[in-house]
C-alpha cells in the first residue's frame, strides 16, 4: 500500500475526528487485531460472531495509527480488581464515521481513482462458479513477468474488495479483485469502488437464488459489472450460455461494449477446440489433469483436475492476452498452476486419495466435482457430499436433480450430510440401490461414523457447503489414514 495521510484518510471516509491527527502515514488497512502492525489503520467491523470495536485498544496497544468507528462509538471501561477504572495503555486515535464497512468502501474508491489510476491495471472477476481458481490462475500467470496483487482466499464482500484494492501498490503492474454477490445490486456497489479496466465474467448457475430469483436475474447481476468498465476496458465472457448473450444482446449500454467471448460457441474470439483428461504429474499419484487446444492453434497443459478447469483456464488467457503476454509465456505458467485451498486439493495418504473440495457448493460446482471424481481411475470412489445452501424455493428440486447425476457417475459409495442429506441418499438409492449410501444430518454425527465407512486404498472427494465445514472431515480422515 501506498502511505496515506490521515488527513487523506478522513476525508475520503468522511468522517470526523475527537482530537488533531498524530504525526505519520497509514501504512496499511486491517480489520483484525491478531496481526496489527505499527502504522496501521484499523477499521472495526461488527460481525455476526465479533465486533471490532471490542477490540480498538488492542488494535492501539499493536501500534495502529488510527481505528475507525462508528460515531456512537464509546470505549466499555477496563477495571482492576478494586472497581478502579484502569485506562488503556495507548488511546486510539478515532475517526468516527457513520457506517464503518461504508467508510472503508468510500477510502477504497478514492484510492483507486487516485494511486491506482493510470499506473495499475485493475482486474475483475465474478461468476456463480470458479472465480477464486479464475483469479489465482491469471495472478499466476501474470506473475511471470510482473508485480501485483491478488484477492486473498475469497475477499469477494464489501469488507474484502476494498482491502484488496488498498493492498495494492502504484508499483504494481495488477491487482485482481474477486467480486462476489447474492443479492440483487451487491455486483454494481462492488464494481464503484473497482472500475475495473478488465472485467471477467466466468458464466452463471443456479447459485444464491435465495437472494437472486432467477437465472436471468444472475446473469443481469454478474453482467452489470461490464458498466463500470474503466475508460477502453474490456470485458471477457463465457459465451457458451444464451442466457449471458441474450442478456447483453438485449441492453444496448453491454452490447456496446468492448467485449472478447470465450468458449466452446463457435462464434466465440477464444474458443475450446479440444480438450481431454490426461495422466500427468499433478503432484497427487493417478489424478490427471487437462491438455487443451484454442482455436485449434494453441495447446495448453494444466496439471489440475476438472474439465471445467479448462473454461476457467481460457478465461485466464484471455486475460494474459490482454497484457500482451504470448503463448509460449501463458503455456509455460499454466504448466505450473496449483489449485487454491479447498478447490478440488488432491493428496496421497498412504494408499488414499483425499480431494478436498469443501469450500462451498452449488449445482454447477457439484456436477464439475462429480465428473472429477468419475474421471479417476480407482478402486473405489467415495463422495462425502453436503447441502448446497441460499437455493430459495428450488432447494429441493436441485438437491433431487444433483443426486441423480450422483447417481449416474456411479460412486461406489456416497457419504451425504446436511438438512437435505435424507432426500439425497434416498433419490440415489432410487436411481441405483447398487450404491452404498449413508446419511447424516450433521457433520458432527457424520465424522463420528466416518471411517467405518471407508478402506485403505479409496479415493475420496468432499463435496459441501461452506456453512458445513466439511474440511472437518477431510482431518479426521487425515488423521486415520497416516495412523494406518
Amino acid at each position: 500500500m501506498k502511505p496515506l495521510t490521515l488527513e487523506e484518510v478522513v476525508s475520503a471516509m468522511q468522517g470526523t475526528c475527537d482530537r488533531a491527527a498524530p504525526l505519520g502515514n497509514v501504512l496499511r488497512v486491517s480489520t483484525d487485531t491478531r496481526d496489527t502492525e505499527p502504522g496501521d489503520l484499523f477499521v472495526a467491523i461488527t460481525g455476526e460472531r465479533f465486533d471490532g470495536h471490542d477490540f480498538v485498544d488492542r488494535a492501539a496497544a499493536g501500534g495502529a495509527i488510527a481505528a475507525v468507528v462508528r460515531n456512537d462509538y464509546a470505549p466499555k471501561p477496563v477495571r482492576g480488581p478494586s472497581g478502579k477504572r484502569i485506562p488503556p495503555s495507548r488511546p486510539a486515535f478515532l475517526i468516527r464515521v457513520d457506517d464503518t464497512v461504508k467508510a472503508l468502501g468510500r477510502l477504497a474508491r478514492y484510492y483507486r481513482r487516485s494511486v491506482l489510476a493510470g499506473s495499475v491495471t485493475v482486474v475483475a472477476v465474478t461468476g456463480s462458479n470458479g472465480k477464486t481458481t479464475t483469479k489465482s490462475m491469471i495472478a499466476h500467470i501474470l506473475a511471470g513477468r510482473w508485480t501485483g496483487k491478488a484477492s486473498l482466499k475469497s475477499f469477494n464482500n464489501a469488507i474484502g474488495v476494498p482491502l484488496t484494492l488498498l493492498s495494492s501498490d502504484a508499483k504494481d503492474k495488477f491487482v485482481i479483485c474477486e467480486v462476489g454477490t447474492n443479492h440483487l445490486g451487491e455486483i454494481a456497489e462492488l464494481a464503484y469502488l473497482v472500475e475495473p479496466e478488465v472485467a471477467v465474467i466466468t458464466g452463471v448457475s443456479e447459485a444464491h437464488l435465495a437472494g437472486l430469483g432467477s437465472l436471468e436475474n444472475i446473469a443481469g447481476e454478474k453482467l452489470s459489472l461490464l458498466r463500470f468498465l474503466r475508460g477502453e476496458g474490456c470485458g471477457i465472457v463465457n459465451a457458451d450460455q444464451e442466457v449471458i448473450r441474450d442478456t447483453i444482446h438485449r441492453d444496448r449500454e453491454l452490447s456496446q461494449q468492448k467485449l472478447v467471448y470465450f468458449g466452446c460457441w463457435p462464434e466465440a474470439d477464444l474458443r475450446l477446440t479440444a480438450l481431454r483428461v490426461e495422466q500427468m504429474d499433478t503432484g497427487v499419484a493417478g489424478m490427471p489433469g487437462l491438455v487443451f487446444e484454442v482455436n485449434d492453434r494453441f495447446a495448453y497443459r494444466l496439471p489440475v483436475p476438472g474439465r471445467h478447469n479448462g473454461m476457467n483456464a481460457l478465461a485466464a488467457v484471455a486475460v494474459a492476452r490482454r497484457f500482451g503476454m504470448d503463448h509460449e509465456e501463458i503455456a509455460e505458467r499454466l504448466a505450473s498452476f496449483t489449485m487454491p485451498a479447498m478447490r478440488l486439493n488432491g493428496e496421497r495418504i498412504g494408499s488414499l486419495t483425499l480431494i478436498n473440495d469443501a469450500y462451498n457448493a452449488n449445482p454447477a460446482s457439484l456436477a464439475a466435482a462429480v465428473e472429477v471424481l468419475a474421471d479417476i481411475p480407482a478402486r473405489r470412489r467415495v463422495l462425502i457430499v453436503g447441502d448446497m445452501r441460499e437455493l430459495g424455493d428450488d432447494t429441493q428440486r436441485l438437491h433431487r436433480e444433483a443426486a441423480i447425476r450422483i447417481a449416474r457417475s456411479e460412486p461406489d459409495v456416497v457419504i451425504a450430510v446436511g438438512e437435505n442429506a435424507d432426500l439425497i441418499g434416498q433419490t440415489i438409492r432410487d436411481e441405483a440401490d447398487k450404491i452404498e449410501t449413508h446419511v447424516y444430518s450433521t457433520t458432527t454425527l457424520a465424522r463420528k461414523r466416518l471411517i467405518s465407512h471407508l478402506s485403505k486404498d479409496d479415493t475420496v472427494l468432499i463435496k459441501g457447503s461452506r456453512a458445513l465445514a466439511l474440511e472437518q472431515l477431510a482431518e479426521k480422515i487425515k488423521e486415520w489414514a497416516v495412523e494406518r
